[in-house]
């Protein structure tokens, strides 16, 4: 497990949530609600008929603690997610704007 990092998130980050961790299919657009802790992440989730969901405790999908741990079945409750597609394109853009800023301020101090 040591080997694997959860994405890095931000309070607002869109997520897709599967309400299964086993078998994640038929995700639901959620949001990363609080600061993120190590390996969990505090989401709210769009749920049709229920409205808002709070979501504490919500491992990554890929997450190796889903397959090698005893625990993972209470851990099931909450879910799974992954990082939606355009927050993933977020996060991009903004390391490629600040390298961008970098190379810049470089070329304007020679």
């Amino acid at each position: 497990m040591p080997d694997f990092r959860v994405p890095d998130l931000t309070v607002g980050d869109m997520v897709l949530w599967y309400s299964n961790p086993f078998s994640p299919q038929d995700p639901a657009m959620g949001w990363v609600a609080k600061k993120p802790g190590h390996q969990t992440a505090h989401l709210l989730i769009w749920a049709e008929d229920a409205g808002f969901v709070e979501k504490p405790s919500v491992r990554h999908r890929d997450d190796p603690f889903w397959r090698e741990s005893d625990t993972a079945a209470a851990w099931g409750k909450w879910g799974c997610y992954e990082l939606h597609p355009n927050s993933k394109a977020l996060k991009e853009i903004q390391s490629l704007l600040t390298k961008t800023k970098i190379e810049a301020a470089k070329k304007k101090e020679a």
